[in-house]
């Protein structure tokens, strides 16, 4: 872990790798007071609620509060929902800090007349308002289904994610990695966690300056990929596509597909090829196709320290 910063079934005759050292890791993040923030990434399956619900147990049981909130597939357009319910159980809050604060979250949800405020001008109310009611009782953040949240309130959690350091709010992410997200490109340490059918896989992209406590959860530093199923015709389709940085609506429109069925055929490529994220389909594609059907891929990992 870097020093800076609802339950579902896991995929039936797969074992999710290290799920004990996730949540050794993710125990210890919620035990913590220390400002940090994580992003867990996972395919469908892979148990990223029951991860974020554990973590959230054992902060509860620290005494800490817990705010959590679920994307909602339905809502991506709807801008600052998912921020606005995150922030509803402290807006009281809200209501007690300086005059400027109040008009820039007024401004935001639409209480007030006017142009919403920008990402940094919101990310800053945002931040002081995480710091002073964390000032009386630590204060956990929990995101679940974070590509589901609309854009504009996972840039402003991107922002605040930032810059938690100093503070005592913590701020934990959980994300689908077969689906784009704006968490993707926000800069925040990961995990990711994924599983195979026969062969375990995982990946962390954390800062590797972890500390004793959460060393725990990194994965091993290499993993052997079995490559043992041909993609079809489409998934080799949507996966160049994606590949080539469409997003799953893009690729829908140019196949003549729904966002929905795009997302399962990734969700079938991902184990297929051995990777666990977007960013790695290109290389993964370039090797399927120079590798025996039932060859064993050594898949380099970064070195533990």
């Amino acid at each position: 872990m870097p020093k800076q910063q609802g339950n579902e079934k896991e995929a039936a005759g797969a074992r999710p790798l290290g799920r004990e050292r996730a949540h050794a890791g993710l125990a210890a993040l919620a035990r913590s007071t220390a400002g940090r923030a994580l992003v867990v990434r996972g395919v469908p399956g892979v148990g990223r609620t029951s991860l974020l619900g554990r973590a959230a147990a054992v902060a509860e049981r620290e005494g800490q509060r817990v705010v959590r909130v679920r994307g909602v597939e339905a809502e991506p357009g709807l801008s600052y929902a998912g921020l606005r319910q995150l922030l509803h159980p402290l807006l009281g809050e809200a209501a007690r800090s300086d005059e400027q604060t109040r008009a820039v979250f007024d401004a935001a949800f639409g209480r007030a007349d006017g142009d919403r405020p920008s990402v940094v001008r919101l990310g800053i109310a945002v931040l002081r308002l995480l710091s002073r009611t964390a000032v009386r009782q630590p204060l956990l953040l929990v995101v679940d289904d974070g590509q589901w949240l609309d854009d504009a309130s996972a840039d402003v959690l991107g922002f605040v994610g930032r810059r938690l350091a100093g503070s005592r709010v913590r701020l934990l992410v959980a994300v689908r990695a077969d689906v784009a997200s704006r968490f993707d490109t926000a800069a925040l340490p990961g995990w990711t966690v994924a599983v195979r059918r026969g062969t375990v896989l995982a990946d962390a992209d954390a800062d590797a300056d972890a500390d004793t406590d959460t060393a725990a959860a990194h994965p091993p530093a290499r993993a052997v990929v079995s490559v043992t199923t041909p993609l079809t015709w489409q998934e080799r389709q949507v996966a160049d596509l994606a590949a080539g940085g469409l997003t799953n609506k893009e690729i829908g429109r140019r196949m003549h597909l729904s966002p929905r069925t795009v997302g399962s055929h990734l969700y079938h490529v991902f184990p297929k090829l051995g990777i666990t994220s977007r960013a790695a389909l290109r290389d993964a594609l370039n090797r399927s196709t120079t590798v025996g059907a039932h060859q064993q891929v050594p898949v380099p990992r970064k070195d533990r320290t």
